[in-house]
């Protein structure tokens, strides 16, 4: 939920700061002159090009490597779609491609700290990682999230129409991304990095209210509530 944020006030400060320019933190070589193309990137898969390029695909191994550990509910035959643990294991695997095959640029990008940007065939199969990484988890929360103790209850209940909700704007964000991405006259408010933002937000907002979350943990073993 926060990796659209952690990325974009993290690029900020640190074009801010100058450090790339900074021999304290950098070994400059000569002539060396870090520019600055400003800190809210189109995508957010963009951002692996920039000073953050490691929290972007270090997060995404993460998340990875706990969706692959993660198993879940086992699925009773009567349930529908896939089990928690084989849901889980494709968005974990999708989520490495996503890191692995890093999105390409139409403009050469003048702050990029790699030595490449990739071709557009790996543009592509980035954007397939990516898009099959956002329909699992959408599915997920209409699917897997979905489903009760009694097989005939599936939907029916009381937070269902949230997990509900919470899938059809993933789905829609994904939907919205290719539609806005081709009117250049709006560009300039990074549509694509918005709708990626929120669908992340969405998908944590319905995983935790499937796991019960107490935000109350915290404060209570601080003695700041009761």
């Amino acid at each position: 939920m926060l990796l659209p944020f952690l990325l974009l006030t993290g690029n900020f400060f640190l074009n801010e700061a100058d450090v790339f320019n900074n021999d304290v933190f950098v070994q400059i070589c000569d002539n060396y002159k870090y520019e600055n193309e400003g800190s809210f990137k189109s995508s957010v898969s963009h951002y692996y090009y920039t000073t953050t390029g490691e929290i972007f695909t270090g997060t995404l191994y993460a998340v990875a490597l706990f969706m692959i550990c993660y198993t879940g509910h086992p699925k009773r035959r009567e349930d529908k779609g896939l089990s928690d643990n084989a849901m889980t294991n494709l968005a974990g695997l999708f989520a490495i491609g996503v890191a692995l095959f890093p999105t390409t640029s139409e403009a050469p990008m003048k702050d990029n700290l790699r030595s490449f940007v990739s071709s557009s065939g790996i543009g592509w199969v980035h954007y397939a990682f990516a898009a099959s990484f956002f329909v699992v988890l959408a599915l997920i929360s209409i699917v897997n999230f979905r489903r009760s103790q009694d097989p005939a209850q599936f939907g029916k209940g009381k937070d269902d129409p949230f997990f509900l909700r919470c899938g059809v704007t993933m789905l829609s964000c994904l939907v919205l991304v290719p539609v806005f991405g081709s009117f250049e006259s709006i560009q300039f408010l990074r549509p694509t990095f918005v709708l990626e933002a929120v669908a992340l937000i969405t998908f944590g907002m319905s995983w935790l209210k499937k796991g019960q979350a107490d935000f109350s943990y915290v404060p209570r073993k601080l003695g700041l509530a009761k």
